[in-house]
């Protein structure tokens, strides 16, 4: 489903269509059993009106009882085996839906933890996040259109055929329906995808600005802040209400039209079908079957606009999980990193990096060399670009100029899992919901029960985690709690050595702890034993005291 490029003046993204059929694409051989069961299911659909035909027929002519049971009994087996086939349909489209939501639900976990660090610099990844949910609608679509729709495309094309197997005015008058269908579908719904996927877009936009409400609680609750909230709110939701009166109206004049046609259907039919039967070139019993057929048949015109705004829905819901697939992800492949043991060298080689669509630069023309196993402080004014710096060194921005080699090898041409083996990067607070093992262990198989009590032994925080009810199994929220931000920026650091890191890179991580902390911390971090290169963002002048040199960073002169 994803883009084949993401160069959008020359590889434009894919379409919602083709979206769609790349993503059932692997269920293809299940949707051809529905079509099937669904085929079977339309012509035994017809069973009642040739059962109909046939008893008014003999009716007319002799009462025979017998022929008459018979004939209900061969209606109920067609009937009931009708039945059958369709909860068939129903399981096979049930496996469909759980597979779309186990496959968009795994690639996402794939994709999400591989997202280039720019992609989310305009953008916030939690809100953009929202659009996962239209897997829901993608499935319900996608489950009515392959059970309704296809039974109804196939109910109104058998009974067409039928029509038209009866005279040849009938067969004019399955003309003259199929022209209608055509115009409803494509004249009177031009403008119906437009308009759902402007409904769709709207309606996140509603549902983001109520997560900055909720994310921003002490914001809001300043002097003016709640009147600021409704406000935005009202404007919203006004755009929303705009987008949705412009696809409703879309719908109402195919929902009119369609009644328009049932009703002029089955007048229509019913002249034509008495002026032949009067011509004696219709039996009353073949009348009688194709006033069923049609009255059938155009009953369906109605159900087809639930089916149209299942499809504008589906469609709508597969252009939102687009933005989600068309993040760019890190580059993958490379040479594996095999560091030397010990520390990690660092080189920089006249590294620039400015931010995409703005005229800020903030590495000018740095070169350093950081030797295995050195302590070297980062200082340097707001907006000079530390924290861009270690997010280089992560792998996580790639320089506009210049390269950075870490133990000889040239930054850009390693792979980045093999690099984030052995480099470790503190920037804020991470913490996901989950137990306090599984934040400091991340998964890691090589890191035991024994290392995360250690590390946090390290950060002065193992007697506080084994003081919480459950110990290292209590549950963290997002954010920390209930640690509170200085225990939960220990915890960061306790995850960062607990694998003992070649290239240790610490952004402010030391900078606004209480000075009891902080000496119970710096010797987990500079201590004697730590073999890892450090590198560590601070405006501490007591921090870049500790390390063996200080490299500031600063803007060129004249900015």
């Amino acid at each position: 489903m994803t883009a084949d490029h993401h160069d959008d003046h020359h590889h434009p993204h894919p379409s919602p269509e083709r979206r769609l059929l790349r993503l059932l694409r692997p269920d293809r051989r299940d949707i051809f059993i529905v079509v099937v069961f669904a085929v079977a299911v339309g012509i035994l659909s017809l069973a009642v009106p040739i059962v109909v035909m046939a008893v008014v027929n003999s009716v007319a002519i002799v009462n025979v009882g017998q022929q008459l049971i018979f004939l209900c009994a061969m209606l109920f087996v067609a009937l009931g085996f009708s039945g059958i086939l369709q909860l068939i349909q129903r399981i096979v489209v049930e496996y469909i839906q759980r597979r779309v939501f186990v496959r968009l639900a795994t690639d996402m976990a794939h994709r999400l933890p591989r997202v280039e660090r720019q992609a989310f610099d305009r953008q916030h990844g939690p809100e953009l996040l929202n659009r996962f949910f239209d897997v829901i609608t993608v499935q319900k679509a996608a489950a009515t259109l392959l059970l309704d729709g296809i039974a109804i495309v196939l109910q109104i094309l058998i009974g067409l055929m039928l029509l038209g197997y009866y005279g040849n005015l009938l067969l004019g008058f399955d003309l003259i329906l199929i022209a209608s269908l055509i115009f409803m579908f494509t004249l009177l719904g031009i403008g119906g995808k437009r308009t759902a996927i402007r409904e769709s877009i709207a309606k996140f936009a509603v549902a983001g600005w109520m997560e900055e409400l909720a994310r921003h609680p002490i914001a809001f609750k300043m002097s003016g802040g709640t009147d600021y909230a409704h406000g935005r709110t009202d404007v919203l939701t006004r755009d929303y209400l705009d987008a949705r009166a412009d696809h409703f109206r879309i719908l109402m004049r195919q929902f009119a039209f369609a009644v328009f046609l049932q009703a002029a259907a089955n007048v229509g039919l019913l002249a034509v079908g008495g002026y032949l039967v009067i011509q004696k070139r219709l039996t009353l019993g073949e009348l009688v079957a194709a006033e069923i057929v049609v009255t059938m048949v155009v009953a369906t015109f109605t159900k087809l606009i639930k089916q149209i705004e299942s499809w504008y829905d589906l469609i709508a819901g597969i252009d939102k999980l687009g933005y989600l697939l068309d993040l760019p992800l890190e580059r993958g492949g490379g040479v594996e990193h095999e560091p030397k043991g010990g520390g990690a060298e660092v080189a920089l080689h006249d590294v620039g990096f400015g931010y995409a669509r703005t005229d800020r630069r903030v590495l000018h023309h740095v070169t350093h060399h950081i030797r295995a196993g050195e302590r070297v402080a980062i200082t340097g004014a707001n907006g000079v670009g530390k924290s861009t710096l270690m997010e280089v060194l992560y792998g996580l921005r790639t320089p506009e100029q210049g390269w950075v080699e870490i133990d000889g090898h040239d930054l850009r041409e390693l792979r980045l899992d093999t690099l984030r083996l052995h480099v470790a990067l503190v920037k804020g607070i991470e913490i996901f919901e989950g137990s306090v093992l599984d934040n400091v262990s991340m998964g890691r198989h090589d890191v035991t029960v024994a290392d995360v009590r250690e590390a946090l032994r390290k950060v002065g925080l193992l007697t506080t985690i084994m003081e919480l009810a459950y110990g290292l199994d209590t549950t963290l929220w997002t954010g920390g709690n209930p640690l509170s931000t200085g225990q939960s920026n220990r915890l960061m650091i306790a995850r960062a050595i607990v694998g003992k890191p070649q290239l240790l890179l610490l952004d402010e991580a030391l900078d606004n702890m209480d000075g009891d902390i902080r000496e119970t911390v710096l010797p987990a971090i500079f201590g004697d034993e730590c073999a890892w290169t450090l590198l560590i963002v601070t405006h501490s002048n007591d921090v870049a005291g500790l390390c063996h040199r200080t490299i500031k960073l600063a803007r060129p002169a004249g900015e």
